[in-house]
């Protein structure tokens, strides 16, 4: 008899511990459930941070036309908490789909394949430029100067992409030499490979091209004065995501009537597309 009541002190004992301990470990919980209600909704965005002027990091922290375009953004609906998290490009899809991001900001243009795995609202128009070395003798105006020619690009983007069409499509269906490409990381990375003489043209986002020149003013410069692939470039969102696609949505759709979309992207240099530049990507 008393060993079957040290037995049920000793489980009373423990189921009151388990409780304290249960309650111990629910208070930080329900206290960042309560702090996450009071300070409104983070959004994890997924962004290639290496690629000024639209997203980079300065000391850590993020700048640049798409980082400002999205404050925006978080001023108008008050309860967005933008969170930016740096990675790589090929990263940015799968991390999307998988839940780690909860949007892609990353100056995405907008394609068909892209379009097939996840959702893309446009907000700029671009092209692409050719970035040389100061004062080279190779000068590439358009897409034709670039055949049988050494061109640094970078990977998982449309440019290697666009590149490849160029060469099959123009350079090798006029008898010309295919395009030799070589792929990198990171936009500054094939700079670096145009500086170190690795590939002769880098072939990359006009603004991007204008950012690189005006940090490196003594040493490269843009050759191109043709067009390439005007593009219209979009905000990433999952498929079914109604209600993410609708807040940026309309966020953006109050910047266009306020001007500040406009504001913003003419700092940079960069077009808002028109209605019928929208309506023939996105169709």
């Amino acid at each position: 008899m008393k060993k079957s009541i040290l037995q049920l002190n000793r489980m009373s004992l423990l189921v009151t511990a388990g409780v304290f301990i249960s309650l111990m470990a629910y208070q930080p919980y329900a206290k960042s459930a309560q702090n996450d209600a009071a300070t409104g909704q983070v959004f994890n965005i997924g962004s290639d941070m290496t690629f000024p002027p639209y997203e980079y990091l300065e000391n850590g922290t993020p700048k640049g036309v798409d980082v400002q375009i999205m404050e925006k953004l978080a001023q108008l609906n008050g309860s967005l908490k933008p969170n930016w998290i740096d990675t790589r490009w090929v990263n940015l899809i799968p991390g999307l789909k998988s839940g780690r991001f909860d949007v892609l900001y990353s100056s995405m243009y907008i394609t068909k394949e892209r379009m097939a795995q996840i959702d893309m609202i446009p907000y700029l128009k671009t092209d692409i430029s050719l970035l040389v070395l100061k004062d080279s003798k190779y000068q590439p105006k358009g897409p034709m100067d670039l055949c049988g020619r050494t061109v640094g690009a970078m990977k998982g983007t449309a440019f290697v992409a666009q590149v490849q069409s160029i060469s099959k499509d123009r350079c090798e269906a006029d008898g010309k030499k295919p395009i030799v490409i070589r792929e990198f990381e990171t936009s500054p990375q094939t700079t670096q490979a145009v500086l170190a003489h690795a590939v002769e043209v880098q072939y990359d986002d006009a603004a991007v091209m204008k950012a690189a020149v005006k940090s490196l003013p003594k040493r490269v410069e843009i050759s191109s004065t043709e067009s390439f692939f005007p593009v219209i470039s979009g905000i990433g969102v999952r498929k079914g995501d109604k209600k993410t696609h609708d807040l940026i949505t309309s966020g953006l759709e109050k910047m266009k009537r306020s001007g500040d979309l406009k504001r913003i992207l003419d700092e940079y240099g960069i077009q808002e597309p028109s209605p019928e530049d929208i309506s023939r990507v996105m169709n």
